[in-house]
């Protein structure tokens, strides 16, 4: 009974953490589409939907920190709950950033150089898709799939600098935009550091499943 509901709230830990993932995966796409669109009701939605992400996690936080300190667990249970706890770190940092995009589609007035709005999207798509990675990492308990999902970001760091030189090129070229194109500067810069925290979480689920500590990013 007793060692019945200890698992019960391992898998309920689990299933939350997916849940916040999820989450921020919808507003890493909803926060570029909003950018991209010029959508400043979507994109306050998707500020407003930050609050959501925060009690998520921190109701993850309580739960790790109930389970440490009444269950004590051991071996790969304390492995998964330290990494859950880290994961929750990321995945709300990821957020902010999501939430910062979004920001930038309410207050800036550039529009988006077609070019740029692929590249966005690109790396928009890519954030998706590693997270999907790192959910089927966990549960299939395969760290090789959260290994090669780090490798993305090196697809993420090539469209943020040719992003970066892009605008940086046309604030030079149109010395009169240049105030309205630093927010998009900031927005792919956002965007770039999501992939960080997604290579972290990839890490902290390496050791979660395998014990061993690698970085990747």
């Amino acid at each position: 009974m007793y060692r019945a509901r200890y698992r019960r709230d391992l898998d309920e830990l689990n299933a939350t953490m997916v849940e916040l993932m999820q989450s921020v995966s919808i507003a890493i796409e909803q926060s570029v589409r909003a950018l991209q669109e010029r959508d400043v009701e979507l994109a306050r939605a998707v500020i407003q939907g930050d609050q959501a992400v925060d009690d998520m996690n921190t109701r993850l936080e309580n739960k790790c920190m109930e389970l440490l300190a009444l269950q004590q667990p051991m071996a790969k249970d304390l492995r998964m709950i330290v990494g859950i706890l880290k994961i929750g770190i990321d995945l709300e940092r990821a957020s902010d950033l999501a939430v910062d995009v979004a920001r930038v589609a309410v207050q800036s007035k550039a529009v988006l150089p077609p070019a740029m709005t692929e590249d966005l999207k690109r790396m928009a798509d890519i954030a998706q898709q590693m997270l999907k990675d790192v959910m089927r990492s966990l549960s299939e308990g395969n760290a090789d799939i959260a290994r090669e999902a780090t490798k993305w970001d090196y697809e993420m760091d090539r469209l943020y600098v040719k992003a970066r030189d892009n605008l940086i090129k046309t604030a030079a070229e149109n010395s009169d935009q240049a105030n309205d194109l630093i927010p998009l500067m900031m927005a792919n810069r956002h965007l770039e550091r999501i992939g960080d925290h997604i290579c972290n979480i990839c890490e902290h689920i390496i050791y979660m499943i395998e014990g061993k500590r690698e970085h990747l990013n």
